[in-house]
């Protein structure tokens, strides 16, 4: 099975934007690290999108290296669709209602 792509809806994006810039304004190397993380965890998901566990009907999630975020996502055909990144503290019935 070859890798599959991976796209991110806007609330992922929005997600993203807001988890950068509040590490941003803590220190810029650390939302480089966060980056860094996040970039490693998509990776992850396209090139072993079926290696994590299905949470809720078909969303799956991965959690980021050193981050205490997660991200949603289930798969389509051969696309893989990041859903959102949520921090772990976050009740996790927010993935359900999600991927509804």
């Amino acid at each position: 099975m070859g890798e599959f792509a991976v796209r991110l809806r806007r609330k992922a994006l929005t997600d993203v934007s807001r988890i950068r810039t509040w590490y941003g304004k803590i220190d810029p190397t650390l939302e480089d690290r966060f980056v860094k993380s996040l970039n490693n965890g998509l990776d992850r998901i396209q090139a072993h999108p079926l290696s994590y566990q299905v949470l809720y009907r078909n969303t799956r999630r991965v959690l980021l290296d050193k981050f205490p975020f997660s991200v949603y996502y289930p798969i389509q055909d051969t696309t893989v669709i990041v859903l959102a990144v949520i921090h772990h503290k976050r009740n996790p019935e927010l993935a359900q209602r999600i991927s509804e």
